[in-house]
């Protein structure tokens, strides 16, 4: 689907904002191809964004809580539906395995306990039939690495 150019230029975005001309240097491209690719890349839906911060959510006082949730089929789009406009919802996935869906929300460590018991009190407002719903908040970052190559060992490092 892409080459190794169009990966290289994936990989350089996901740690770290870089000029048209910064990255030409690094991909060993002329500017106008970096430009060019990069416009594909966002015609595809392979990037969504070029600039982005991750902020240091311990500092910020905020806790994340992953949550594991089971709902009749017949209310598996519905649910993601709610939860896709749900501010507090960060990441959300359809899976297969244990849970149906799993996402996580961001919340002020004060407030872990009220956020779960808050979104819980409107998925049964919405009469939606939850037959399992596993949560676990975080005591603390370890690790937030959004670079899909990053497990590459020609993975790139920012300089």
């Amino acid at each position: 689907m892409i080459d190794y150019l169009d990966q290289q230029i994936v990989s350089y975005l996901c740690n770290g904002i870089y000029s048209y001309n910064e990255l030409a240097k690094l991909c060993n491209a002329g500017r106008n191809t970096i430009y060019r690719r990069i416009e594909k890349l966002e015609k595809q839906g392979i990037i969504r964004k070029r600039i982005t911060a991750i902020p240091n959510f311990d500092k910020l006082g905020l806790s994340a809580i992953i949550i594991g949730a089971n709902v009749n089929i017949e209310e598996t789009e519905k649910t993601i539906e709610f939860l896709k406009k749900q501010p507090r919802v960060k990441f959300l996935w359809k899976t297969y395995g244990t849970h149906d869906i799993v996402f996580t929300m961001l919340c002020s460590k004060n407030d872990v306990g009220k956020c779960i018991y808050s979104l819980r009190s409107e998925l049964a407002k919405l009469k939606i039939n939850i037959t399992k719903f596993d949560t676990s908040g975080s005591v603390s970052w370890e690790k937030i690495d959004l670079n899909p190559t990053s497990n590459n060992q020609n993975s790139q490092k920012r300089k």
